[in-house]
């Protein structure tokens, strides 16, 4: 299940909120060893203290989070714009109020016992969240920087990005890419997402 959220919900349904900080901290810190900003087990930065983003959450059906994502419009601030900057040797200008940007994608920590394939399935489910809040809302491109290891998942899923740059070598091989949206995108990851759950249940 996927449910929207802004930054007014932060007050409305904290908890919610604490949980999605939480994991990003065990994931961006704790797994994959980013320099984030951790405060309290809390994973929190500036733009979601300072500006007014949008935030996608994936639930189970006992309500816990299993994933989450933030979007800003790119003619704000933005982490392409700013922390990102210095990744390439020349400046990613995005600005459109029809391309938003995407970061903190962040499948949360599998609990015991969880199904193999858990990150796909989340990751998918987001994706697909992602691109029906789109369509509804007018926006036309997703843009998000991400490794390339993850171009074969996205491939997976039926929605990959366009690369538009690549990081300098030295900070690794990291990609600003530009999700197209489309209701074509839209039915392919449907349709393999339903794929996906039948063969699982079959198994």
């Amino acid at each position: 299940m996927i449910e929207l959220l802004d930054s007014a919900d932060r007050d409305l349904r904290p908890e919610i909120f604490k949980e999605m900080f939480r994991a990003r901290a065990a994931v961006f810190r704790d797994r994959l060893g980013w320099d984030v900003r951790v405060r309290n087990g809390l994973e929190i930065d500036r733009y979601d203290e300072e500006e007014d983003p949008i935030y996608l959450v994936s639930m189970d059906d006992a309500g816990r989070l299993t994933g989450s994502l933030r979007l800003l419009p790119t003619t704000g601030e933005t982490m392409l714009g700013n922390e990102f900057a210095s990744f390439f040797d020349e400046p990613v200008n995005i600005c459109s109020p029809i391309a938003w940007e995407c970061t903190r994608f962040c499948v949360h920590p599998p609990r015991t016992g969880e199904e193999s394939g858990h990150g796909q399935r989340i990751s998918s489910e987001l994706l697909i969240g992602l691109c029906q809040l789109a369509l509804t809302s007018g926006i036309e491109h997703i843009v998000g920087l991400y490794d390339d290891t993850m171009t074969r998942v996205y491939r997976r899923i039926g929605w990959c990005p366009v690369p538009f740059a690549t990081s300098r070598p030295q900070v690794g091989k990291l990609v600003v890419g530009i999700w197209n949206v489309s209701h074509e995108a839209l039915n392919t990851m449907i349709a393999r997402d339903e794929k996906a759950s039948s063969v699982g249940k079959a198994a």
